[in-house]
Formats: structure tokens, sequence, C-alpha cells
């Protein structure tokens, strides 16, 4: 069994940065759609855009897409410790380990989203990823849904405002 290596893109933010744009131009246009049976997908992809987006994020600051389970198994060439990998799917941990490398992302922050009638505004940022995170968990799969409160056209514009507030953190993915 040959022992895991890293992936090319582990440490290329303009390739997570790149596969987020095309997530998030999915989601846009299948919650655009009026289309309750595409919301589904939509917030699907919207989940796994933000997550690339973050990743691209944390990569600009010096991390690597990999899993911290396995690094002993990765040799000492790489020199990455547990807290220099970025893993995981969960969209509120990888931006609080962002807003722990960028002081100028604030979970904190608030959003005030024109439009969006199902939230109440002004919104945190925290709050934002936290509305997505239940599309990983318990829409990819047929399952009970536990944690999702619904999906609708307004989860469009969180994505939306969420994606502008990380852009501009993505300078050094070119």
């Amino acid at each position: 069994m040959r022992s895991p290596q890293l992936d090319k893109y582990a440490r290329d933010p303009s390739a997570w940065r790149d596969w987020g744009k095309i997530n998030h131009a999915a989601s846009a246009e299948l919650f655009g759609s009026s289309n309750p049976f595409l919301y589904v997908p939509a917030a699907t992809l919207a989940h796994h855009a933000l997550e690339m987006y973050l990743k691209s994020a944390l990569i600009c600051e010096g991390m690597t897409v990999f899993n911290p389970v396995i690094l002993r198994s990765l040799g000492p060439a790489f020199a990455l410790t547990k807290s220099s990998c970025v893993w995981g799917h969960c969209l509120v941990d990888l931006a609080r380990q962002l807003s722990g490398k960028r002081p100028d992302f604030s979970l904190l922050a608030e959003m005030n989203i024109p439009g969006c009638r199902t939230f109440l505004m002004p919104m945190q940022v925290v709050a934002g990823f936290k509305v997505f995170d239940p599309f990983f968990s318990e829409l990819r799969y047929p399952q009970d849904l536990k944690k999702l409160g619904g999906i609708g056209q307004d989860k469009k514009f969180v994505l939306d405002e969420l994606v502008l507030r990380l852009q501009p953190l993505l300078s050094e993915a070119g």
C-alpha cells in the first residue's frame, strides 16, 4: 500500500476558487429557476461553493488541504502540521479557521441583505454559514431531515453576500 501523497491541488488556491465560482454560478441558476425541485441541488451546490471559497482563502493564508488524521503517513518531507491543514465540510468551522487568520474577516460582522424576506436582518456572517451547513450533511443522500429549516430562493441572497465577503480574501489566488 502506497503512503498518501499531497494532491496537486492541496496548495492551489486558484483551483479551489475557480471550482467555487462554477458551483456558485450553478447554484444561483438553480435557485433562480423558480422550480422548488431544483432548490435541493442548488442548496448542495451552494454549500460546495462556500466550502471551496473558504478553502481557497485558507490556502492563501498558507494552509494545505489535507486530512490531519493521516499526517504521520505522509512522511517528514512535507513538513505539515495539524494546524497547517484545512479539512472537513463544516462551513462554520472553516470560517472560524479563516477568521483566526484574517482579522478583517469577522464572523460577527452584520449582513443586511436586500430582498431577503425569510431571515431577520441584520444577520451575522456566522449565521449565514450556519444556514448552509445542513445542506452538506442532510441533502446529499436520502435520510430524515433533522437540522434543515427549509430551502427557498432567499438562500441565494445569503449565498451571494457570503461569496462577496470571501472574494477579496482570494487575491493571492490569481
